[in-house]
């Protein structure tokens, strides 16, 4: 269970991927309407009648048209506790209690389960006085799924173990962006054992108040002025039928009854998308990975169903091990892991390319770019740690680009393009305010990308203990060693991850990576037996690393530029010196930067440097993973725990916050939450022979 008094900004419900991800802004389940990601409403309700008497426990029953529905009674929520797969709501009064579960299987070592867009919805009304009592219970599900803004379209259809929705098929991947939505493809209930229909929301409210007209209602009702039975409309959509969603707001019905229902009776159904087409990749479409070898809709479905306790055991052994874990640095620090997990994996969406895995990450809340390299290197620490061929899923796409000559300069590329739209770098060419073109070189990230390439393939090398995917991209990686090798130690004018902060010459924290990435490149010519040319490269960063200490110190801590005297910053890049055992900075830099840190701490957490009192979650787990210092690391946990649990803001996992206010400044359901699972990585995991392949 998650701390008493832990409140997560948003609530993880369904998430697969940038498009399937369904979370609750709300406290309590039913105080407002579950939503995309992205803010955007995705209505689903769930009521429960015992006896005739209607409890809600699902979604907020006005929020379409309240002249339309009398509100019931609300079932109290009682607790909310959210694991990194499942998230579990129970509800209690004096007549029942109800559990509802959602379970998302993100099995980030099983690609399989991991690929299937289906997440599972369970419950267990337990009845309370020992009595018999007719038990239905209904959940609805709005045509909203399906479309990126309300006044497009969706038909109606099904099979025999579902009722779906469709989107346009005629949208299929023809835009691109951040704040857009599916509108293709097919968004299924699945639930055999229920009676399944789709027909207006209002006339659904109109038939639920008739159907328990007699029974007892509760005190000072929202007036009901609409229709009558008569005149309420359709009682079900045509299969087939084009509806307007803002216009008539069709939603799936789904019910179960339980006729003299005792002691605790449980139900279960399935939500599941079938995008058809995933993303373009270089021109091509490509289907979802879970759709290799002929896989249809229908057979993955089955599939799931009929492995769902498996699946659900291999999730709790998975949530487990991962929490244990967790709770050895603090038991925050489990809530905070399991908040994040599956906000960063829906951030992806897996694909086979040739036979190729691809793990496509979309920059949500920010510019929509995919396959963004400094969005893959923060989130890296959760892949490496229990599935590193998922980090070589995410930098293939760039290694395509290139390879595919769609990239011209000599540095690494920020991204693949814009999601789901992976056809060449889209940063540093859009339009932008009062500029129509900017500088394509002015607007890129040599230095950074180029180091984050160099890093994220040497710590996939550790973590496998073999050379071979160095060696599988060895002239691409050469030229990237090679431009930082020109560049020196000492940065020109350029951008860096933390873009947001604009351009910056002479950068220390950025310098570091470079250092770190040479260090590391070094390391893995030496395991491939390239002593001569490992020692080119490793003597290159010691002697930066000298300079750098001489050129970025002042006092007692070290410059956010080398010639700014007064300023500091977060030397998070310095992690993977520690980590892969480079050796290139002395202890005592590491002492001076955790007692400066200590020194500058604010209430939520430290400032990313010293221009602004703002700051990243991720980066701030990344500087406590510098150093061995427990209570330190505590100090970062409690306070980004306190700032998720007290924030007004509600939205997913931020990770560009205000230290000294609970306020977000930016950038939401980003999968870059992944970084802050490096406090779980050890040096221990990563090691590499020297003198010849792994």
């Amino acid at each position: 269970m998650n701390h008493p008094e832990f409140r997560a900004p948003a609530v993880p419900l369904v998430t697969h991927d940038p498009m399937f991800s369904v979370w609750s802004f709300a406290d309590k389940l039913t105080d407002d309407v579950p939503r995309h990601w992205s803010g955007a409403r995705q209505y689903m309700f769930g009521i429960v009648t015992v006896d005739g008497v209607i409890y809600e426990f699902l979604g907020k029953v006005a929020a379409i048209d309240e002249r339309y529905v009398s509100r019931y009674r609300i079932l109290p929520q009682v607790s909310c506790d959210i694991r990194p797969m499942t998230t579990e709501y129970c509800f209690e009064n004096d007549i029942l209690q109800l559990r509802l579960r959602f379970t998302s299987p993100l099995l980030l070592d099983e690609p399989d389960i991991l690929a299937r867009p289906l997440s599972y919805v369970d419950y267990d009304v337990t009845l309370k006085d020992g009595k018999t009592h007719d038990v239905h219970v209904q959940f609805g599900f709005s045509g909203e799924f399906c479309v990126d803004t309300p006044e497009q379209t969706v038909t109606v259809g099904y099979t025999p173990y579902s009722i779906c929705f469709s989107g346009m098929p005629e949208r299929m991947l023809q835009s691109c962006g951040d704040d857009n939505r599916i509108s293709w493809g097919s968004f299924h209930v699945i639930a055999p054992e229920y009676v399944m229909e789709a027909m207006s929301l209002r006339r659904f409210w109109v038939e639920l108040r008739l159907r328990y007209s007699s029974k007892e209602v509760p005190r000072n009702p929202l007036p009901c002025q609409g229709p009558d039975y008569e005149t309420a409309g359709k009682a079900a959509y045509a299969v087939g039928e084009e509806i307007q969603v803002s216009a008539e707001h069709p939603t799936i019905l789904v019910r179960r009854e339980f006729a003299n229902a005792q002691g605790t009776v449980h139900g279960e159904l399935a939500l599941a998308y079938d995008d058809i087409y995933a993303v373009q990749v270089l021109g091509e479409n490509l289907p979802a990975y879970w759709k290799r070898d002929g896989m249809t809709f229908d057979g993955m479905v089955a599939r799931a169903l009929r492995e769902k306790a498996a699946v659900l055991e291999k999730v709790h052994v998975f949530e487990e091990k991962l929490l244990d874990a967790a709770r050895a640095v603090s038991p925050k620090y489990a809530d905070l892991l399991s908040l994040a997990y599956r906000q960063s994996v829906a951030g992806h969406k897996l694909v086979d390319r040739h036979g190729e895995l691809l793990f496509i990450s979309k920059e949500n809340y920010s510019n929509g770019c995919a396959c963004t390299v400094d969005i893959t290197y923060p989130a890296m620490p959760l892949y490496l740690l229990y599935a590193p061929q998922l980090v070589r899923g995410m930098l293939e796409p760039i290694f395509n680009m290139v390879d595919e000559g769609c990239w011209l300069f000599e540095f690494a590329p920020h991204d693949a393009g814009r999601y789901p739209l992976l056809n060449g770098q889209a940063y540093g060419y859009l339009p932008r305010a009062r500029l129509r073109r900017p500088n394509p070189r002015d607007s890129q990230m040599p230095v950074e990308e180029c180091g984050n390439m160099l890093l994220c393939v040497a710590a996939v090398c550790w973590r496998e203990h073999s050379t071979e995917y160095f060696t599988r991209h060895r002239a691409l990686l050469d030229q990237w060693a090679n431009y930082l090798l020109r560049s020196g130690y000492d940065p020109e004018n350029q951008l860096c991850t933390d873009d947001f902060a604009g351009h910056l010459a002479h950068n220390c924290n950025l310098s570091v990576k470079l250092i770190c990435a040479l260090g590391a490149y070094a390391r893995l010519l030496r395991a491939c037996g390239e002593t001569e040319n490992a020692e080119k490269y490793d003597a290159a960063a010691h002697e930066f690393a000298e300079k750098w200490e001489a050129a970025a110190f002042e006092n007692d801590h070290y410059r956010l530029a080398f010639d700014a005297p007064g300023s500091w910053s977060l030397k998070y890049n310095m992690v993977w010196d520690r980590l892969l055992g480079l050796g290139l900075f002395p202890q005592r830099v590491y002492d001076a930067e955790l007692a400066w840190y200590k020194t500058h701490f604010n209430r939520y957490g430290i400032p990313l440097d010293s221009r602004c009192e703002c700051s990243k979650m991720d980066w701030q787990f990344w500087s406590a993973a510098l150093f061995d210092d427990d209570a330190y690391t505590r100090q970062v946990t409690d306070a980004v725990w306190d700032w998720v649990s007290q924030t007004p803001d509600r939205m997913p996992f931020p990770d560009l916050i205000f230290t000294t206010v609970p306020w977000l400044r930016a950038f939401v359901a980003r999968p870059v939450i992944g970084g802050i699972f490096i406090n779980l990585l050890t040096p221990e995991l990563f090691s590499l022979d020297e003198g010849g392949a792994g």
